[in-house]
C-alpha cells in the first residue's frame, strides 16, 4: 500500500515577498530548502503580539512549520534565524537585496526545489549584510539563477559557426557569437574581451574568489546590461528593482 506523505512538514526558507490578506493575516512567497518556492497563509500575522512579525519579513531567514492546504500551506510556527541587520540599515544594500527577492519570486516555479540556488542565496545574502555591495557578487547570483534555470549560455565559441574569436552575445541564440555572425537574427550585444573574461569566470567562482576580482567601470556595465536583457529575454519578466538601482547610482554620481 503506497503511504500517504504527511499534512506538516518543517523547512528553512527565504522570505521572498509578503501581502496583506484579510484583516491581520498575510500571504507570504517564501523559497524553501526542501520545497522550493511556495506561498503560504500566516494567520494573525499583523497583530502586535505575533510570534511570526519577525519571521516574515522581506528577505529574512526562517524556520517554518508548515500544514499542507488544498490552495496554499498554513504556516503554523516560525523562529527566525536571519534578520540581516546591516543590510536593513543602508539603502544600497536594501535595494539589492529586495532586488534578489524579486528575481527569485518572478523566475522561481512553485514547488520545484533548488538547494543549490537556495544555499547560494544565503550565501549572497551574508556577504551584503557583512561586507556591503560588490557588483560582481550581483552579477554572479543573477548568473547562477539562469544556470539553475537551464539558461546557461555558450562561451566558449560562436553559437552560429563555431569560431572563437568572439565579439558579441546572442540573447536569443543563447550564447556569444563572433563578428562574421552579428548579422544572425536575435537581440545582440557586444561584448569586450575583459567582459568575456569576466562572464567566464562568473560561471565558476566562488564568492570569495570575486572579492579578489577588479574590473573596469566599462566592462561592470556591459556585465550589467547584458545580464539583465538576458534574464528578462529568457525569463520574459521585467524586474523593477534593476531600475530602481539604476537610478539610485546616477544620483549617487551627481
Amino acid at each position: 500500500m503506497e503511504k500517504v506523505s504527511s499534512r506538516y512538514y518543517q523547512s528553512r526558507a527565504i522570505i521572498l515577498k509578503n501581502m496583506d490578506y484579510r484583516e491581520s493575516d498575510k500571504i507570504i512567497h517564501l523559497f524553501t530548502e526542501k520545497e522550493g518556492k511556495l506561498s503560504a497563509l500566516a494567520r494573525g500575522v499583523k497583530k502586535p503580539k505575533s510570534s511570526l512579525r519577525a519571521c516574515v519579513q522581506p528577505f529574512c531567514h526562517s524556520f517554518f512549520h508548515f500544514h499542507r492546504g488544498r490552495e496554499m500551506e498554513l504556516i503554523t510556527q516560525g523562529r527566525l534565524m536571519e534578520f540581516y541587520a546591516n543590510t536593513r540599515e543602508d539603502i544600497s544594500r536594501l535595494l539589492y537585496a529586495v532586488y534578489i527577492m524579486e528575481l527569485l519570486d518572478k523566475s522561481l516555479l512553485d514547488k520545484m526545489p533548488l538547494p543549490d540556488l537556495y544555499y547560494h542565496t544565503l550565501e549572497v545574502l551574508e556577504y551584503i549584510n557583512q561586507l556591503g555591495i560588490n557588483p560582481l557578487i550581483i552579477r554572479h547570483f543573477e548568473l547562477q539563477l539562469l544556470l539553475n534555470l537551464g539558461y546557461s549560455p555558450n562561451l566558449n565559441s560562436c553559437v552560429n559557426c563555431g569560431s572563437t574569436e568572439l565579439s558579441a552575445v546572442n540573447i536569443a541564440a543563447g550564447g556569444a557569437i563572433c563578428e562574421a555572425c552579428r548579422k544572425v537574427s536575435g537581440p545582440i550585444h557586444s561584448i569586450s574581451a575583459q567582459t568575456l573574461a569576466l562572464l567566464r569566470l562568473l560561471m565558476r567562482a566562488k564568492l570569495t574568489t570575486l572579492s579578489r576580482v577588479k574590473a573596469s567601470p566599462a566592462s561592470l556595465m556591459q556585465l550589467e546590461n547584458l545580464l539583465e536583457a538576458y534574464l528578462e529575454y529568457h525569463l520574459e519578466r521585467k524586474f523593477n528593482l534593476s531600475q530602481t538601482i539604476k537610478n539610485l547610482k546616477a544620483k549617487m554620481m551627481i
